[in-house]
């Protein structure tokens, strides 16, 4: 008899305020995986933040999210603790480039190749539709996650050599862009 792995089931949903403990510990382990890949395609802070900078971010994170300059889901396994993000920012709100929004997405390290990120992007583009007109994003040249976003419609518009400098070490990025239906 074989037997199959029996995965947690994933819920998709909006932010709760009680998910700042758990994005927090989130962002923890990407700067904990950062140390062990050089490499990781996130943007993070150079150091960890304080649990009052901790607080603070979230807080002003929900806040943008009520006043619509955030489109968000959150991806999180049956005891609710979350596993991974998307979100969209509005770039400068009230702004003749607040049309526009900045994609950014991350999945732990455990749960990544299992659909997760697609599922992520997918209901998140969805929630942008009447909201974005156009979403960007940027991407490290050696992230696989490139094709992901090709199988959505994004398309490149420019490369940056020297877009992300860490630990002495210029890493590029591909700037990418998916113009939403009217």
């Amino acid at each position: 008899m074989q037997f199959r792995e029996i995965l947690p089931i994933i819920r998709y949903r909006g932010v709760f305020p009680s998910d700042g403990p758990g994005l927090s510990a989130n962002f923890l382990s990407y700067l904990d995986e950062l140390n062990e890949n050089p490499n990781l395609g996130l943007i993070l802070r150079k150091t960890r933040p304080s649990a009052t900078e901790e607080l603070t971010w979230f807080a002003n994170y929900c806040n943008d999210i009520e006043k619509g300059n955030i489109v968000v889901t959150v991806a999180a396994v049956e005891d609710g603790e979350p596993i991974g993000i998307c979100d969209v920012e509005r770039q400068t709100p009230g702004s003749y480039i607040s049309h526009k929004g900045e994609l950014s997405i991350a999945v732990r390290k455990e749960c990544r190749s299992k659909g997760i990120g697609t599922e992520l992007l997918r209901r998140t583009l969805e929630k942008c539709r009447g909201k974005f007109d156009v979403i960007q994003l940027r991407v490290f040249t050696i992230n696989p996650a490139r094709k992901l976003y090709e199988r959505f419609g994004f398309e490149y518009y420019g490369h940056d050599p020297f877009g992300v400098f860490r630990n002495g070490t210029y890493f590029e990025e591909e700037l990418m862009h998916l113009k939403l239906p009217a």
